[in-house]
């Protein structure tokens, strides 16, 4: 799909706030149970809207019990391995699965094996509410080829995901969106860098949350540059002009989320990502 790049942003997607750079570790932890620990980078601390990522990390044998949100939430496993259970359902995930579950549906995550696990976690909402079910449901183990149930959870497995190009040198999952699962109120995915890979100069129109997961991404936006590594998470605000290229000679990944029910961007013209061509800056607009 060929994208014609806007020469600036229209004056109406002025940002109202800077972009943020959060590293994991930089807040106290959160203990949501016994050997179960929130790291939250992106969300009302740093000024996120209709958006809440983050780090949990459970250590061996631990389980966050039976809940709900009122909104959708996705959990991405970035090591080890844990078990969702979904009323009911439950699936086994490895590295770089990712399970979204639609609002209302109780579920409760476990990791049974002998080593730590880590999950990225999303929300589409700055506070998600968290409420405790005493419902209870027939466990029921679902192999890896075995199909949602229609309307309920959507799971993507790492290996067998198709993969698309968002800029040269780059792969990219859609792990979730309003088309894959009508309804939901996010978007979001997974996306590979090989050196040199990039995306073009963009924005959106919902803030985002780039969460880099392996090797050293740079964060271009509008001149200003961040080196990102080791789970550092980006807040890009909506209308702030940015992109993210590998200039390291390893490989890098990140796990992306929008704070908008699909993965749109709007791409303009490469200055507009420098600090010359800064479009807000220049129309006296900061």
């Amino acid at each position: 799909m060929t994208e014609v790049a806007l020469t600036r942003p229209p004056a109406s997607f002025r940002p109202d706030r800077l972009e943020v750079i959060q590293s994991v570790g930089k807040r106290a932890p959160i203990e949501f149970a016994t050997g179960v620990q929130w790291d939250c980078l992106i969300g009302p601390h740093n000024g996120a809207k209709n958006l809440t990522t983050g780090q949990l990390t459970l250590v061996p044998h631990t389980r966050l019990a039976l809940h709900r949100y009122p909104v959708s939430e996705s959990i991405t496993v970035l090591s080890g391995q844990v078990v969702v259970s979904v009323e009911g359902r439950e699936y086994a995930l490895g590295p770089l699965d990712n399970l979204v579950i639609p609002r209302a549906l109780a579920h409760s995550v476990r990791n049974d094996a002998g080593a730590l696990a880590q999950v990225h976690l999303a929300f589409p909402s700055a506070r998600p509410t968290r409420e405790w079910v005493t419902e209870s449901f027939e466990p029921r183990a679902l192999t890896e080829m075995a199909t949602c149930p229609p309307g309920k959870e959507r799971v993507t497995r790492f290996k067998t995901a198709p993969r698309s190009e968002a800029g040269p040198g780059t792969s990219f999952i859609d792990y979730f969106n309003q088309d894959l699962m009508p309804g939901l109120e996010m978007s979001g995915g997974y996306g590979a860098f090989r050196t040199g890979g990039r995306l073009p100069a963009h924005f959106h129109d919902f803030d985002e949350s780039i969460c880099i997961i392996d090797g050293t991404a740079t964060c271009i936006v509008e001149g200003r540059r961040h080196q990102m590594s080791d789970g550092a998470t980006a807040l890009q605000p909506r209308g702030r002009v940015h992109y993210f290229i590998n200039e390291s000679p390893e490989p890098m990944a990140m796990i992306w989320v929008y704070a908008g029910p699909l993965p749109e961007r709007i791409v303009t013209d490469e200055c507009c990502a420098t600090a010359s061509g800064d479009p807000w800056k220049a129309a006296g607009l900061v």
